[in-house]
């Protein structure tokens, strides 16, 4: 589209035709004084209806072979064919409203091919105070827009990337504004996808969870990884579960600039958790029942309901069925060493809890194998306790103690019972299923080491095992001999 013909020449344009006769080019030159030649900006002057007059050198230099064209008034021909219809509808408007503008445009170099630059069009008063001259300058921006355009395509692909995850990905200041989120985060949070962002991001979550999250936030603006649950409904008023995990992003000085939050929706997994939970406590249900129909039966089918070893063996199931209880609870991922004991020497009953003394770390964790085995054996240890040792009168004192301890072969767990202030204990005449369960059992399912010892003052009995054998993954192996973390 040429738009800066002469005004004879351009009968169909939009430019008014009642515009005075341009300047003469001698006239405009004397009165620039030649300055624009020293410029390497190109740079023309055009009349009020848009016809160039003048072009200083650094224009006729660019495309010396077609002087004819470039320095001419229609080198807007040479305008990449891309953005000539928008340059063009800029140039006319200017005319129309005398008002500046100024845009990047390609133009076609003769041996370079397309360059980018930077028009601007500026409407001067003549000196005589009444001719309008329009200043064109084209500024070679051509390296520094191919590094835009570069930035700008990484930047685009990086956005397109975390676009097409399902996971909810932001940046978050330290104080916790948003600024920036991905497709998925915005359709979540109801943000528009074209917002400038900048809000709070914790006030877009349920008010249940924000106390999590500014933890979170607070742990990752100190340059630690953080995590939290969080919870949401849908559009169709159903819960949605998230698992957020909060990266700190660090400055080239080492301290945090900015904060990845990620967050993915864990409603599927949630959802199975709990019919995985609610059919494990149904088994749990029926396992018990049929424990207790055990009970039953063997009452009504012995001759004598009233026998010891009727009472033994409704002790020694109540003590599986404890430690099912305990590894139901702990979703079959184990039971703490602490929760072992206590549950299994609550056969005592009344006893007075200072005769009943715990020593150990609480959060150790037993594999469920080794739950269900120590737990057996405790509960044996207790009826034995109660029937001939320290609980069977009112002085008695049981103490149960354990510790991680290094071993010649590497760490073992080990656990004491001893019992004093009981009655005199001698070895029983004969070994029956109580030494199964307390020391036999024990050393081929766990591969322990269990020693029995009837001490004048009452029952000693030790156990140790490999802690990779007995404890959960989650277990501190690292404690030393008082069950403390080394300094």
């Amino acid at each position: 589209m040429q738009f800066n013909l002469p005004v004879h020449q351009a009968a169909n344009s939009d430019i008014p035709h009642d515009m005075p006769a341009p300047r003469t080019t001698a006239v405009i030159a004397k009165e620039t004084g030649d300055a624009f030649d020293l410029l390497t900006d190109l740079v023309c002057i055009a009349s009020p209806n848009g016809t160039c007059g003048y072009f200083n050198k650094a224009w006729q230099r660019f495309a010396p072979n077609h002087p004819d064209q470039f320095v001419a008034h229609n080198w807007i021909d040479w305008v990449d064919q891309a953005d000539r219809p928008h340059i063009s509808q800029l140039w006319i408007h200017a005319l129309a409203t005398s008002t500046p503008f100024e845009a990047d445009v390609r133009i076609r170099h003769p041996l370079e091919g397309s360059r980018w630059f930077l028009l601007q069009a500026v409407p001067r008063t003549g000196s005589n105070g009444e001719d309008k001259l329009w200043l064109l300058v084209l500024t070679d921006i051509h390296q520094r827009k191919l590094r835009e355009l570069d930035l700008e395509q990484r930047r685009q692909s990086k956005a397109d990337m975390l676009n097409a995850s399902e996971d909810c990905i932001k940046l978050i200041t330290l104080d916790g504004r948003l600024i920036h989120m991905n497709q998925a985060g915005c359709a979540a949070l109801g943000v528009a996808q074209g917002s400038s962002f900048g809000m709070d991001w914790l006030s877009l979550l349920p008010e249940e969870v924000q106390q999590a999250g500014r933890e979170a936030l607070a742990a990752a603006a100190g340059g630690q990884n953080a995590q939290f649950s969080g919870k949401s409904r849908s559009v169709g008023g159903n819960p949605l579960y998230w698992n957020n995990l909060l990266t700190p992003i660090l400055n080239t000085d080492g301290e945090v600039e900015k904060i990845l939050c990620v967050s993915r929706n864990v409603t599927a997994a949630h959802s199975s958790e709990q019919r995985i939970d609610l059919l494990v406590r149904e088994l749990n249900h029926r396992a018990k029942n049929t424990l207790a129909v055990m009970q039953a039966l063997i009452r009504r089918t012995v001759p004598d309901p009233n026998a010891e070893f009727v009472g033994i063996l409704e002790t020694r199931i109540t003590s599986i069925a404890r430690s099912q209880d305990l590894l139901i609870n702990g979703q079959w991922i184990g039971a703490r060493v602490h929760d072992v004991v206590v549950t299994q020497t609550s056969a005592a009953g009344d006893v007075n809890e200072g005769r009943i003394v715990v020593d150990g770390d609480p959060k150790l964790n037993l594999v469920p194998k080794a739950a269900e085995t120590l737990g057996l054996a405790i509960s044996e240890l207790t009826t034995n306790a109660l029937k001939y040792g320290a609980l069977s009168n009112a002085n008695g004192v049981v103490k149960i103690s354990w510790r991680i301890e290094d071993g010649a072969e590497g760490k073992t767990l080990n656990i004491e019972w001893r019992e004093h202030g009981g009655p005199e204990v001698a070895p029983p005449s004969r070994k029956g299923f109580g030494t199964v369960v307390t020391q036999r059992n024990p050393e081929a399912a766990l591969n322990a080491s269990v020693s029995m010892r009837y001490d004048v003052n009452g029952v000693i009995w030790k156990f140790a095992a490999p802690v990779e054998t007995v404890l959960a993954p989650d277990s501190d192996a690292s404690l030393d001999a008082n069950g403390k973390k080394p300094a």
